[in-house]
């Protein structure tokens, strides 16, 4: 496995070697994965927008984060992801109208992106 942090015989060492190996998933600068941390809205929105990339399926959705007041605070490399996942809309922001690219998201709001990312992969 590319990452010091992944055990070969962990149970999702093999999606982790297929999502590295396609580019989908891609870990830290200091060479770890971090399994055990939770994953944030941006993290999320990289993941699903290389995800459909890999399928072709992304399309040239170029949507604008200039509406939401905490869009600054997306990290660059997930700039384009999460415009993405706004324009076709797979991420949503929250009840206060923030983005929040840094929160948390919870199994359930995991379960919901995929929800949309299938319903938008299908249509």
């Amino acid at each position: 496995l590319p990452y010091d942090d992944v055990a070969s015989d962990a149970y999702y060492a093999d999606a982790v070697r297929w999502g590295s190996a396609n580019g989908i998933v891609q870990g830290y600068g200091d060479g770890t994965y971090r399994p055990g941390q939770p994953v944030t809205r941006e993290e999320m929105a990289a993941i699903l927008f290389r995800y459909a990339s890999w399928l072709g399926k992304a399309g040239d959705a170029q949507g604008d984060l200039s509406a939401w007041p905490d869009a600054a605070a997306a990290e660059s490399y997930a700039r384009e992801a999460m415009a993405w996942a706004v324009d076709v809309g797979v991420l949503q922001g929250r009840a206060d109208g923030t983005l929040d690219p840094g929160g948390t998201a919870t199994r359930a709001q995991t379960a919901v992106l995929l929800t949309r990312l299938w319903d938008y992969l299908e249509a």
